[in-house]
Protein backbone atom coordinates (compact mmCIF):
# COMPACT_ATOMS: atom_id res chain seq x y z
CA UNK A 1 0.00 0.00 0.00
CA UNK A 2 1.50 3.34 -1.08
CA UNK A 3 1.62 5.83 1.95
CA UNK A 4 2.67 9.01 -0.24
CA UNK A 5 1.65 11.19 -3.26
CA UNK A 6 2.97 10.80 -6.61
CA UNK A 7 5.21 13.42 -5.89
CA UNK A 8 6.36 11.36 -2.99
CA UNK A 9 6.57 8.26 -4.25
CA UNK A 10 10.27 7.98 -3.92
CA UNK A 11 9.60 8.00 0.15
CA UNK A 12 7.52 4.29 -0.31
CA UNK A 13 10.17 3.04 -2.70
CA UNK A 14 12.99 3.25 -0.31
CA UNK A 15 10.25 1.94 2.58
CA UNK A 16 9.75 4.82 4.87
CA UNK A 17 6.75 6.03 6.63
CA UNK A 18 5.20 8.87 7.80
CA UNK A 19 5.98 8.47 10.75
CA UNK A 20 9.92 6.40 11.19
CA UNK A 21 11.19 4.98 14.78
CA UNK A 22 15.08 6.45 14.23
CA UNK A 23 17.24 4.47 16.36
CA UNK A 24 18.44 1.25 15.16
CA UNK A 25 19.56 -1.18 17.78
CA UNK A 26 19.97 -4.77 18.40
CA UNK A 27 18.50 -5.72 15.07
CA UNK A 28 15.33 -3.52 15.93
CA UNK A 29 13.97 -0.29 15.39
CA UNK A 30 13.34 1.92 18.26
CA UNK A 31 12.31 5.47 18.99
CA UNK A 32 9.88 7.34 21.84
CA UNK A 33 11.65 9.83 22.63
CA UNK A 34 11.71 13.46 20.94
CA UNK A 35 9.96 13.92 17.69
CA UNK A 36 12.03 15.41 14.01
CA UNK A 37 9.78 16.42 11.42
CA UNK A 38 11.80 16.75 8.18
CA UNK A 39 10.48 18.95 5.48
CA UNK A 40 11.27 19.35 1.52
CA UNK A 41 13.87 21.85 0.90
CA UNK A 42 12.26 22.64 -2.27
CA UNK A 43 8.59 23.79 -0.78
CA UNK A 44 8.63 22.90 2.93
CA UNK A 45 6.00 20.37 3.17
CA UNK A 46 6.50 17.19 5.51
CA UNK A 47 8.33 14.18 3.94
CA UNK A 48 7.99 12.19 7.09
CA UNK A 49 8.57 12.67 11.03
CA UNK A 50 11.26 10.93 13.05
CA UNK A 51 10.92 9.61 16.43
CA UNK A 52 14.46 9.81 18.40
CA UNK A 53 15.48 7.30 20.92
CA UNK A 54 16.96 7.63 24.22
CA UNK A 55 20.07 6.75 25.71
CA UNK A 56 18.77 3.82 27.26
CA UNK A 57 18.38 2.58 23.57
CA UNK A 58 21.51 4.09 22.92
CA UNK A 59 23.54 2.30 25.67
CA UNK A 60 21.83 -0.95 24.56
CA UNK A 61 23.43 -0.32 20.73
CA UNK A 62 26.80 0.17 21.48
CA UNK A 63 26.44 -2.88 23.84
CA UNK A 64 25.23 -5.23 21.04
CA UNK A 65 27.41 -3.82 18.52
CA UNK A 66 30.24 -4.88 21.04
CA UNK A 67 28.93 -8.33 21.63
CA UNK A 68 28.60 -8.20 17.43
CA UNK A 69 32.16 -7.29 17.12
CA UNK A 70 33.75 -9.93 18.39
CA UNK A 71 32.03 -12.38 15.85
CA UNK A 72 32.04 -10.44 13.02
CA UNK A 73 36.21 -9.81 13.33
CA UNK A 74 36.35 -14.03 13.08
CA UNK A 75 34.05 -13.36 10.01
CA UNK A 76 36.31 -14.83 6.96
CA UNK A 77 36.95 -11.62 5.23
CA UNK A 78 35.31 -13.59 2.09
CA UNK A 79 32.07 -13.33 4.17
CA UNK A 80 32.72 -9.90 4.59
CA UNK A 81 33.41 -8.61 1.11
CA UNK A 82 30.19 -10.74 0.19
CA UNK A 83 28.12 -8.45 2.44
CA UNK A 84 29.36 -5.11 1.44
CA UNK A 85 29.27 -6.10 -1.97
CA UNK A 86 25.67 -6.95 -1.43
CA UNK A 87 24.83 -3.77 0.13
CA UNK A 88 26.49 -1.98 -2.99
CA UNK A 89 24.03 -3.72 -4.93
CA UNK A 90 21.28 -2.87 -2.61
CA UNK A 91 21.81 0.69 -2.87
CA UNK A 92 22.14 0.40 -6.70
CA UNK A 93 18.60 -0.81 -6.79
CA UNK A 94 17.93 1.95 -5.03
CA UNK A 95 19.65 4.61 -7.01
CA UNK A 96 17.10 7.04 -8.09
CA UNK A 97 15.00 7.01 -5.05
CA UNK A 98 17.52 7.11 -2.48
CA UNK A 99 19.23 9.85 -4.83
CA UNK A 100 15.51 11.73 -4.87
CA UNK A 101 15.40 11.57 -1.05
CA UNK A 102 19.03 13.36 -1.03
CA UNK A 103 17.63 16.01 -3.38
CA UNK A 104 14.80 16.94 -1.66
CA UNK A 105 15.90 16.64 2.04
CA UNK A 106 19.49 18.18 1.68
CA UNK A 107 18.50 20.53 -1.71
CA UNK A 108 20.96 19.13 -3.92
CA UNK A 109 20.39 19.20 -7.78
CA UNK A 110 19.62 15.91 -8.68
CA UNK A 111 22.28 15.39 -10.83
CA UNK A 112 24.66 15.97 -7.69
CA UNK A 113 22.62 13.88 -5.47
CA UNK A 114 22.96 10.88 -7.98
CA UNK A 115 26.81 11.49 -7.99
CA UNK A 116 26.83 11.11 -4.29
CA UNK A 117 24.86 8.27 -3.75
CA UNK A 118 27.05 6.69 -6.59
CA UNK A 119 29.95 7.51 -4.90
CA UNK A 120 28.58 5.33 -1.79
CA UNK A 121 28.22 2.83 -4.29
CA UNK A 122 31.83 2.44 -6.00
CA UNK A 123 33.06 2.71 -2.09
CA UNK A 124 31.68 -0.74 -2.06
CA UNK A 125 33.74 -2.19 -4.33
CA UNK A 126 36.72 -0.20 -3.75
CA UNK A 127 36.61 -1.96 -0.38
CA UNK A 128 36.16 -5.42 -1.36
CA UNK A 129 38.99 -4.66 -4.00
CA UNK A 130 41.29 -3.28 -1.08
CA UNK A 131 40.96 -6.39 0.81
CA UNK A 132 42.50 -8.40 -1.67
CA UNK A 133 45.58 -6.05 -1.77
CA UNK A 134 48.81 -8.10 -0.94
CA UNK A 135 49.65 -8.01 2.82
CA UNK A 136 53.68 -8.90 2.00
CA UNK A 137 55.86 -5.69 2.54
CA UNK A 138 59.27 -5.65 0.71
CA UNK A 139 62.39 -6.02 3.17
CA UNK A 140 65.36 -4.56 3.49
CA UNK A 141 67.00 -7.39 4.57
CA UNK A 142 68.12 -10.38 2.53
CA UNK A 143 66.23 -13.83 2.35
CA UNK A 144 63.72 -11.70 4.45
CA UNK A 145 59.80 -11.13 3.86
CA UNK A 146 57.67 -9.02 6.13
CA UNK A 147 53.93 -9.47 6.69
CA UNK A 148 51.72 -7.30 7.29
CA UNK A 149 47.98 -8.30 8.95
CA UNK A 150 45.23 -5.53 9.61
CA UNK A 151 43.65 -6.19 12.83
CA UNK A 152 40.04 -4.54 13.39
CA UNK A 153 39.30 -1.96 16.73
CA UNK A 154 36.32 -4.04 16.68
CA UNK A 155 33.65 -0.90 16.98
CA UNK A 156 34.03 2.28 15.02
CA UNK A 157 31.78 5.39 14.88
CA UNK A 158 31.01 7.15 12.12
CA UNK A 159 29.37 11.01 12.60
CA UNK A 160 28.28 12.60 9.45
CA UNK A 161 26.53 15.94 8.33
CA UNK A 162 23.23 16.88 6.23
CA UNK A 163 25.65 17.61 3.07
CA UNK A 164 27.24 14.91 2.91
CA UNK A 165 24.46 12.30 4.13
CA UNK A 166 25.48 9.06 2.56
CA UNK A 167 29.12 10.23 0.58
CA UNK A 168 30.76 10.00 4.09
CA UNK A 169 29.21 7.26 5.50
CA UNK A 170 30.66 5.81 1.84
CA UNK A 171 34.10 6.91 2.71
CA UNK A 172 34.02 5.10 6.11
CA UNK A 173 31.74 2.39 6.94
CA UNK A 174 32.08 -0.29 4.12
CA UNK A 175 36.26 -0.22 4.68
CA UNK A 176 35.24 -0.79 8.05
CA UNK A 177 33.00 -3.35 7.47
CA UNK A 178 35.51 -5.11 5.03
CA UNK A 179 38.08 -5.35 8.11
CA UNK A 180 35.87 -6.81 10.53
CA UNK A 181 34.79 -3.86 12.49
CA UNK A 182 31.09 -3.31 13.17
CA UNK A 183 29.82 0.45 12.76
CA UNK A 184 27.98 2.63 14.41
CA UNK A 185 26.39 5.39 12.13
CA UNK A 186 25.21 8.51 13.85
CA UNK A 187 23.55 10.26 11.08
CA UNK A 188 22.90 14.60 11.04
CA UNK A 189 19.44 15.57 12.26
CA UNK A 190 18.73 17.73 9.52
CA UNK A 191 18.49 14.72 6.99
CA UNK A 192 17.32 11.56 9.16
CA UNK A 193 15.11 10.25 6.42
CA UNK A 194 18.29 9.61 4.72
CA UNK A 195 20.07 7.64 7.23
CA UNK A 196 16.64 5.72 7.85
CA UNK A 197 16.53 4.79 4.48
CA UNK A 198 20.09 3.59 3.79
CA UNK A 199 20.35 1.45 7.18
CA UNK A 200 17.32 -0.22 5.92
CA UNK A 201 19.02 -0.98 2.89
CA UNK A 202 21.72 -2.64 5.40
CA UNK A 203 19.37 -4.13 7.83
CA UNK A 204 18.05 -5.85 4.85
CA UNK A 205 21.27 -7.37 3.68
CA UNK A 206 22.46 -8.53 7.17
CA UNK A 207 18.97 -10.18 7.61
CA UNK A 208 18.94 -12.25 4.24
CA UNK A 209 22.72 -13.34 5.27
CA UNK A 210 21.41 -14.78 9.04
CA UNK A 211 23.60 -12.20 10.47
CA UNK A 212 22.69 -10.30 13.53
CA UNK A 213 21.58 -6.65 12.89
CA UNK A 214 24.16 -5.55 15.64
CA UNK A 215 26.79 -5.46 13.23
CA UNK A 216 25.56 -1.81 11.73
CA UNK A 217 23.62 -0.15 14.11
CA UNK A 218 22.34 3.89 13.36
CA UNK A 219 20.74 6.86 15.24
CA UNK A 220 18.64 8.94 13.26
CA UNK A 221 17.18 12.36 14.19
CA UNK A 222 19.43 12.31 17.28
CA UNK A 223 20.17 15.63 19.11
CA UNK A 224 23.33 15.41 21.56
CA UNK A 225 25.01 11.78 20.59
CA UNK A 226 27.81 13.32 19.14
CA UNK A 227 29.43 13.81 22.81
CA UNK A 228 28.37 10.75 24.02
CA UNK A 229 30.01 8.83 21.25
CA UNK A 230 33.04 10.74 21.54
CA UNK A 231 33.28 9.69 25.60
CA UNK A 232 32.26 6.40 24.99
CA UNK A 233 35.26 4.30 25.87
CA UNK A 234 33.71 0.92 24.48
CA UNK A 235 34.33 2.79 20.70
CA UNK A 236 37.95 3.23 19.96
CA UNK A 237 37.60 4.89 16.34
CA UNK A 238 35.71 8.14 16.18
CA UNK A 239 35.25 9.36 12.53
CA UNK A 240 33.88 13.26 12.27
CA UNK A 241 32.84 14.86 8.78
CA UNK A 242 31.83 18.32 9.23
CA UNK A 243 32.08 22.19 11.30
CA UNK A 244 35.87 22.76 12.13
CA UNK A 245 34.55 23.87 15.89
CA UNK A 246 32.47 20.82 16.43
CA UNK A 247 35.51 18.87 15.05
CA UNK A 248 37.80 19.82 17.54
CA UNK A 249 35.36 19.61 20.47
CA UNK A 250 34.82 15.92 19.45
CA UNK A 251 38.96 15.14 19.40
CA UNK A 252 39.58 16.85 22.26
CA UNK A 253 36.66 14.47 24.24
CA UNK A 254 38.36 10.95 22.40
CA UNK A 255 42.07 11.97 22.95
CA UNK A 256 41.17 12.46 26.16
CA UNK A 257 40.39 9.01 26.45
CA UNK A 258 43.13 7.64 24.43
CA UNK A 259 41.21 7.37 21.70
CA UNK A 260 41.41 7.60 17.68
CA UNK A 261 39.76 10.27 15.62
CA UNK A 262 39.93 10.77 12.20
CA UNK A 263 38.43 14.27 10.85
CA UNK A 264 37.26 15.40 7.63
CA UNK A 265 36.75 19.30 8.95
CA UNK A 266 35.48 22.47 7.23
CA UNK A 267 38.05 24.43 5.20
CA UNK A 268 38.57 28.04 5.01
CA UNK A 269 39.19 28.10 1.10
CA UNK A 270 40.11 30.35 -0.70
CA UNK A 271 40.78 31.63 -4.26
CA UNK A 272 43.33 34.14 -5.63
CA UNK A 273 43.49 35.20 -9.43
CA UNK A 274 46.82 36.82 -10.58
CA UNK A 275 46.85 39.66 -13.28
CA UNK A 276 47.64 37.51 -15.96
CA UNK A 277 45.10 35.38 -15.35
CA UNK A 278 42.58 33.75 -17.68
CA UNK A 279 39.64 35.81 -16.72
CA UNK A 280 37.02 33.88 -18.11
CA UNK A 281 38.66 30.17 -17.04
CA UNK A 282 38.65 31.91 -13.53
CA UNK A 283 35.13 32.78 -13.40
CA UNK A 284 34.02 29.82 -14.11
CA UNK A 285 36.18 28.27 -12.19
CA UNK A 286 34.85 30.36 -9.16
CA UNK A 287 31.30 29.70 -10.42
CA UNK A 288 31.67 26.32 -10.08
CA UNK A 289 33.69 26.57 -6.44
CA UNK A 290 31.04 28.58 -5.34
CA UNK A 291 27.86 27.45 -6.70
CA UNK A 292 28.99 23.42 -7.08
CA UNK A 293 28.32 22.31 -3.86
CA UNK A 294 25.49 24.96 -3.13
CA UNK A 295 28.03 26.22 -1.07
CA UNK A 296 27.34 23.34 1.42
CA UNK A 297 30.26 21.66 0.67
CA UNK A 298 33.52 20.81 2.37
CA UNK A 299 35.95 22.51 -0.34
CA UNK A 300 33.33 25.11 -1.29
CA UNK A 301 35.44 28.58 -1.89
CA UNK A 302 34.04 31.37 0.57
CA UNK A 303 36.89 33.65 0.03
CA UNK A 304 38.31 35.52 -3.45
CA UNK A 305 41.30 37.51 -3.81
CA UNK A 306 41.41 39.46 -6.78
CA UNK A 307 44.61 41.41 -8.01
CA UNK A 308 43.63 45.17 -8.33
CA UNK A 309 44.92 44.86 -12.08
CA UNK A 310 41.64 43.01 -13.08
CA UNK A 311 38.99 43.58 -9.86
CA UNK A 312 36.53 45.15 -11.31
CA UNK A 313 36.90 42.94 -15.20
CA UNK A 314 36.28 39.57 -12.67
CA UNK A 315 33.51 41.12 -10.74
CA UNK A 316 31.67 42.43 -14.07
CA UNK A 317 31.96 39.03 -15.39
CA UNK A 318 31.15 37.19 -12.51
CA UNK A 319 28.07 39.21 -11.94
CA UNK A 320 26.81 38.22 -15.65
CA UNK A 321 27.46 34.60 -14.83
CA UNK A 322 25.63 34.55 -11.45
CA UNK A 323 22.37 36.57 -12.97
CA UNK A 324 22.28 33.20 -15.79
CA UNK A 325 22.50 31.08 -12.82
CA UNK A 326 19.34 28.46 -12.79
CA UNK A 327 17.74 28.41 -9.54
CA UNK A 328 14.89 26.28 -8.84
CA UNK A 329 13.70 22.31 -7.78
CA UNK A 330 16.54 20.18 -7.52
CA UNK A 331 15.07 17.60 -9.08
CA UNK A 332 14.65 19.36 -12.40
CA UNK A 333 16.89 18.97 -15.36
CA UNK A 334 19.53 21.89 -15.53
CA UNK A 335 19.06 23.62 -11.83
CA UNK A 336 21.96 24.52 -11.02
CA UNK A 337 21.86 25.75 -7.67
CA UNK A 338 19.27 24.23 -5.55
CA UNK A 339 17.65 25.25 -1.93
CA UNK A 340 19.52 25.12 0.92
CA UNK A 341 18.58 22.04 3.60
CA UNK A 342 15.71 23.89 6.01
CA UNK A 343 14.27 27.26 7.06
CA UNK A 344 16.50 27.11 10.11
CA UNK A 345 19.29 27.14 7.62
CA UNK A 346 17.81 29.85 5.56
CA UNK A 347 17.20 31.89 8.30
CA UNK A 348 20.54 31.48 9.26
CA UNK A 349 22.10 32.72 5.63
CA UNK A 350 19.89 36.06 5.74
CA UNK A 351 21.73 36.22 9.87
CA UNK A 352 24.90 36.02 8.26
CA UNK A 353 23.85 38.79 5.52
CA UNK A 354 22.99 41.06 8.04
CA UNK A 355 26.54 40.42 10.18
CA UNK A 356 28.73 41.36 6.94
CA UNK A 357 26.61 44.34 6.76
CA UNK A 358 27.32 45.43 10.30
CA UNK A 359 30.63 44.95 10.12
CA UNK A 360 31.18 46.78 7.02
CA UNK A 361 30.80 44.99 4.45
CA UNK A 362 29.00 46.02 1.30
CA UNK A 363 27.07 43.49 -0.49
CA UNK A 364 27.94 43.79 -4.51
CA UNK A 365 25.50 40.50 -6.21
CA UNK A 366 22.94 38.81 -4.65
CA UNK A 367 22.01 38.69 -0.73
CA UNK A 368 18.16 37.80 -0.93
CA UNK A 369 15.35 35.02 -1.04
CA UNK A 370 14.57 34.42 -3.99
CA UNK A 371 11.19 32.43 -3.78
CA UNK A 372 8.23 32.54 -1.29
CA UNK A 373 8.29 28.81 -0.68
CA UNK A 374 11.01 26.48 -0.01
CA UNK A 375 14.76 27.45 1.22
CA UNK A 376 15.38 29.03 -2.19
CA UNK A 377 17.87 32.16 -2.14
CA UNK A 378 20.74 34.64 -4.15
CA UNK A 379 24.28 33.55 -4.28
CA UNK A 380 26.33 36.54 -2.75
CA UNK A 381 28.61 38.22 -3.11
CA UNK A 382 29.98 41.05 -0.50
CA UNK A 383 33.39 42.75 -0.33
CA UNK A 384 34.82 43.22 3.23
CA UNK A 385 38.03 44.37 5.32
CA UNK A 386 40.45 41.74 5.74
CA UNK A 387 40.45 42.78 9.48
CA UNK A 388 36.63 42.25 9.97
CA UNK A 389 35.98 39.42 12.38
CA UNK A 390 33.47 37.82 10.02
CA UNK A 391 36.32 36.80 7.83
CA UNK A 392 37.33 33.72 10.09
CA UNK A 393 33.69 32.83 10.10
CA UNK A 394 32.84 29.38 8.67
CA UNK A 395 29.59 28.89 6.84
CA UNK A 396 27.25 27.08 4.72
CA UNK A 397 25.80 28.86 2.06
CA UNK A 398 27.04 30.07 -1.64
CA UNK A 399 28.31 33.66 0.44
CA UNK A 400 31.56 34.72 -0.83
CA UNK A 401 34.00 37.48 0.25
CA UNK A 402 35.88 39.29 -2.07
CA UNK A 403 39.58 41.26 -1.73
CA UNK A 404 41.28 43.52 -3.64
CA UNK A 405 45.25 43.01 -3.53
CA UNK A 406 47.59 44.95 -5.12
CA UNK A 407 51.27 42.89 -4.28
CA UNK A 408 51.70 38.79 -4.13
CA UNK A 409 53.39 38.90 -0.75
CA UNK A 410 51.23 37.91 2.01
CA UNK A 411 48.45 36.16 -0.09
CA UNK A 412 48.86 32.96 0.99
CA UNK A 413 49.21 34.10 4.59
CA UNK A 414 45.81 35.73 4.20
CA UNK A 415 44.30 33.16 2.90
Amino acid sequence: MKLFSSQYEFLDEVGLSLVNPGFFVNGQWKGDSEVITSHSSVNNEVLGMVRSGSMTDYEEGVKACCIAAKLWMETPVTTRCKIVTEIGKALEAKLQPLSELVAHEVGKPLTKAIAEVTEVIEACNSAVQYSKQSHLVVSHCSNHVTYEEWRPYGVIAIITPFYLSCAALGQNAWLALVTGNCVIWKGSEESPLVTIAITKLIAGVLEKNNLTGSIFTSFAGASGLNKAIAKDTRIPLVSFTGNSQIGKAVKQVVAERIGTCLLELRRYNAITVLSDADIQLAVEIIVRDTIGTGGQGLSTCHRLFLHESIYGDVLDRLHQRYESITIGNPLEPGTELGPLSSQTTKNNFLQLINTITSQGGKILIGDSETKDTGNFLQPTIAEISLSATIVKGNWFFPVVLVFKYRLGRGIRNKQ
